[in-house]
């Protein structure tokens, strides 16, 4: 009781030391634990048979080698002793990952860890610095109270009247936060460089950072640079998600939208930019960012989820009513029929309306405006889309409507809800819009184009 009267009467800062003071991210930090631990063993093997070319005394940085601090490698010559390390360091790696003495093996895995990186240097990618900060953070958290061998063995109630307990618990939280928290200023930092740079400013810093081979992919890259609207709206969309990370995430509704964002950009940067270790590192620092209330409920979603999908697929019943909700999330389109992009985009998106839930229509045709009863000026601005109640939504969220009713695109919807609540989104739409033209059914010949403000008061009059 007197506890509950502290943590709802106290002042913020004894309400902040009683909320660390019980654990809020054992799922998030053990996930961490898997993560961390599998690219680890990813550095071990992807290099293993190669391993004596490489960083043995006698090998290509044999010369190197000893001339580097703070890495046991360099405590001997012997061949056997290199061996021995490099699969011991495997070993504890196995360990770590598997959750086995959790407190023990992190310590004794990060030294092995931090040596081996410190000799196969030339190899790493940028992730291995953010992982050295994750290992050394995570020492102080409890990083196998689940899906761990430790976990199986213990099963004991946690007593948090105990203040031994207390101490472990405020610990573990600080030791996430200080992940968190490194992890934001990664971003922001980064973010703040980039708007620095006169090539991130005018859209072209990653067309030309992916010239380059060592941040290229040769089996993807060429697909990427073949599409320049692709590689400026990528460059902006980095800018602003790195720039908006820190914020978005203190709100538990942005914080999806945050960290889905960053994943996508890492995963892109995984396989259009080869960079395996420092994306999968980025993407596992993510996993510290929810508590475990926010990961059961996930969870129960998913569960709630799948035990629907089951139900459909068991009576023909529902699957009649899984048509019909198809049905009702239909929409129509209202877009201009004089507008060549336009026309050339609608027929794009025709093809990507896999369960056909989308009616396009221009406006354009007089029956259609008496139809939705809706100002012309209106149309010839911003594309409009109407559900089964006729109600409205134009620019970004029509267009957000509709990439909502195509699963192939469904990756571009964290960066346009981001685009949106940022309150960008709609400017730029407008910009876009403005910048096209129109070309009138009949009041023209080949290869004319005429801005459409001109011809709005007499379409009105026709």
């Amino acid at each position: 009781m007197k506890n509950n009267i502290i943590k709802s009467k106290g002042n913020f800062l004894e309400r902040f030391f009683w909320y660390m003071s019980e654990d809020r991210f054992l799922k998030g930090a053990s996930l961490a634990r898997i993560g961390l631990g599998l690219i680890i063993l990813y550095n071990y093997t992807v290099l293993y048979f190669q391993r004596d070319v490489l960083f043995s005394p006698q090998g290509i940085l044999g010369d190197n080698l000893y001339t580097i601090d703070f890495t046991l490698y360099a405590l001997s010559s012997s061949q056997f002793y290199f061996d021995f390390l490099y699969h011991a360091g495997i070993i504890f790696a196995i360990l770590f990952t598997l959750g086995y003495k959790g407190r023990i093996i992190s310590v004794i895995n990060y030294i092995f860890t931090f040596s081996f990186i410190q000799v196969a240097f030339l190899m790493t990618d940028g992730g291995d610095n953010l992982m050295y900060l994750l290992l050394f953070y995570l020492l102080f958290a409890n990083t196998t109270a689940y899906y761990s061998l430790d976990s199986f063995k213990s099963k004991a109630i946690k007593d948090y009247s105990n203040y031994f307990q207390k101490i472990k618990s405020t610990f573990h939280n600080f030791a996430v936060l200080a992940c968190i928290i490194q992890v934001c200023i990664l971003y922001f930092v980064s973010g703040l460089y980039q708007i620095m740079g006169e090539m991130w400013s005018n859209g072209t810093a990653l067309y030309y950072i992916m010239q380059a081979d060592v941040f290229s992919n040769p089996n993807f890259s060429s697909i990427a640079l073949s599409n320049e609207t692709l590689m400026v709206l990528t460059t902006y969309a980095s800018v602003v998600i790195k720039l908006a990370f820190p914020f978005l995430i203190t709100n538990k509704n942005t914080k999806y939208i945050a960290v889905i964002s960053v994943v996508l950009f890492h995963i892109g940067i995984g396989i259009f930019m080869g960079l395996i270790t420092f994306s999968l590192t980025m993407i596992v620092a993510e996993l510290l960012f929810f508590t475990d209330k926010e990961y059961n409920a996930v969870s129960r979603y998913t569960k709630k989820l799948n035990d629907s999908i089951k139900n459909r697929k068991a009576t023909h019943e529902v699957a009649k009513n899984e048509k019909v909700s198809v049905q009702t999330n239909t929409i129509t389109v209202l877009y201009d029929g004089w507008c060549p992009m336009c026309i050339k985009s609608i027929t794009n998106l025709k093809k990507l309306d896999t369960f056909n839930t989308i009616s396009f229509q221009s406006f354009r045709n007089p029956e259609i405006l008496k139809v939705y009863n809706i100002d012309i000026e209106r149309l010839e601005k911003r594309m409009h889309s109407f559900d089964k109640k006729k109600k409205p939504k134009e620019g970004i969220d029509a267009f957000i409507q509709i990439i909502q009713r195509m699963p192939l695109l469904w990756i571009s919807l964290p960066i346009l809800y981001t685009a949106k609540i940022l309150g960008f989104g709609q400017r730029l739409y407008d910009y876009i819009a403005s910048k096209r033209n129109i070309i009138p059914v009949g009041q023209c010949t080949d290869n004319c184009s005429v801005d459409y403000h001109s011809y709005s008061n007499k379409f009105k009059d026709e």
